[in-house]
């Protein structure tokens, strides 16, 4: 009788360790659900925007190298304006990094889930080290040609709260240089490259979310 009772006290025991874990994991698995909403929400709107931007870029380049630049100033100084936005991703990772320091990751039992949440997260840290350490690097470069080319007063005179407006009194380039204009066009060049690999892996990454929140919401029926 001894025997038994201690059996079925490690038993109940057990039991509820296991129901508690339980009952932790669901908590996780909402909050995770609810960053994955925030972070597809905010890559799908910085997609847009980065859209619209590649726009510009593509605007500026031509106006630079197949139209007369005097005669476009005020597309050129509205378009040049708006390229060093970078527009950056910030992930709400609030949940995965509590999982992964509290060393939890093991209370997410579904391994499908559970891999494509690590997916996720490494797709999340590389594609930030490119940010950091490419993206960043070419807006500070690009200030440079910036400086040799346009006129200080004119983009003074375009700030709107926290954007710009177009001018509409035809401004001036300071130098029509064409190696100048040509180096400017070059940075303008690589930018845009930076930008479209930007919402290439952003779409890969927000297709990614979307599909693993998707599982998610099946596996552990919310909605």
């Amino acid at each position: 009788m001894l025997f038994f009772a201690v059996t079925l006290g490690f038993f109940v025991e057990n039991q509820r360790e296991h129901y508690i874990e339980h009952l932790r994991e669901k908590v996780y698995i909402r909050s995770i659900a609810e960053d994955m909403r925030q972070d597809i929400t905010q890559l799908d709107s910085i997609i847009r925007i980065r859209s619209r931007m590649d726009i510009f870029m593509d605007s500026l380049l031509y106006l630079l190298n197949y139209a007369d630049p005097k005669q476009q100033g005020n597309d050129i100084y509205y378009y040049a304006r708006w390229i060093p936005r970078t527009y950056r991703f910030y992930t709400n990772d609030r949940t995965i990094s509590q999982l992964k320091n509290a060393g939890n990751w093991r209370l997410i039992r579904n391994k499908e889930i559970s891999d494509g949440l690590a997916a996720y997260d490494n797709f999340i840290n590389t594609f930030t080290i490119y940010i950091q350490e490419r993206e960043e690097s070419q807006v500070l470069i690009w200030y440079q040609y910036v400086n040799k080319l346009f006129d200080n007063k004119v983009f003074e005179k375009m700030v709107s709260g926290l954007g710009f407006t177009r001018p509409t009194d035809n401004p001036q380039l300071m130098r029509y240089d064409k190696f100048e204009l040509n180096e400017f066009c070059n940075m303008v060049h690589f930018r845009k490259n930076g930008n479209s690999f930007f919402i290439s892996n952003a779409e890969r990454l927000s297709s990614e979310a979307k599909k693993t929140l998707a599982l998610i919401e099946k596996e552990y029926h919310l909605k």
